[in-house]
């Protein structure tokens, strides 16, 4: 190539660099890189403001749903203030006790648990609170509740957990025996068997029993001592030393 030819290709490169540039280098590749930059940049700060949530929990106010907590569980410990109690209005030691007159561990459990807060019936406060699971837990609560509109309720309360064996025998006389206990027990029997026949106290047993799992109760009896929790059999000695000892 001659000098003269060299010279006019110069003239015509310099003339069409911009055509000759990389495309990285060009207008619209410049777009492109900085569109593809913040599409990156964008994902990148979504992605790491995820991660520091993750790692860094907005900070919730467990002191108040602990709160709150405590106030439903104490709202259905205390439920609604008409069951049936025996003691002080002034305990030293405060028993509520969920049970069902079907039970056999309540059964078991009732003869010891009765002397010994008879025993120590001013210093203590028990109150009795139906939890029915079994077949005819339902008209046995029923009918301890209309005893008790005869201020006669810890007396069918006992009757029923001596007499449990015959009155889970089956359902077809349950009624009968019923009747014949309130006739035993003196009350009103034209009364008492109105109450049961239309199921009066059924609204408060379901009371008692919507707070019974509101409290996750797992089975019968179920104590709260203070408002401890116990659960289960308790015999006549080891109730007596619980009490005994929390009034030490």
């Amino acid at each position: 190539m001659s000098l003269n030819e060299r010279l006019e290709y110069a003239q015509m490169k310099a003339r069409h660099s911009h055509l000759l540039l990389p495309w990285y280098k060009k207008w619209w590749g410049i777009l492109i890189i900085a569109i593809i930059f913040l599409a990156i940049l964008d994902v990148s700060v979504t992605y790491f403001q995820e991660l520091y949530a993750i790692n860094h929990p907005a900070p919730v106010d467990t002191q108040k749903t602990l709160e709150e907590q405590r106030a439903i569980r104490l709202k259905a410990l205390q439920g609604p203030g008409d069951n049936f109690s025996y003691g002080t209005s002034s305990p030293q030691v405060t028993i509520v006790e969920f049970a069902d007159f079907a039970c056999p561990y309540c059964r078991d459990s009732y003869a010891g648990m009765r002397k010994v807060t008879q025993e120590y019936k001013d210093k203590i406060k028990i109150t009795y609170r139906d939890y029915p699971l079994h077949t005819n837990s339902l008209d046995l609560a029923l009918a301890a509740r209309c005893a008790g509109e005869q201020n006669k309720f810890w007396e069918m309360h006992d009757i029923l957990f001596a007499n449990q064996d015959r009155l889970n025998s089956g359902t077809n006389v349950i009624k009968e025996d019923l009747n014949s206990i309130a006739t035993e027990l003196k009350l009103n029997t034209s009364q008492f068997s109105s109450c049961l026949d239309t199921q009066k106290y059924l609204s408060k047993i379901k009371t008692d029993f919507d707070d019974a799992q509101t409290l996750e109760i797992k089975g019968t009896p179920t104590w709260f001592v203070n408002g401890y929790e116990l659960t289960g059999y308790m015999s006549e000695d080891k109730f007596r030393e619980l009490i005994s000892g929390l009034i030490k």
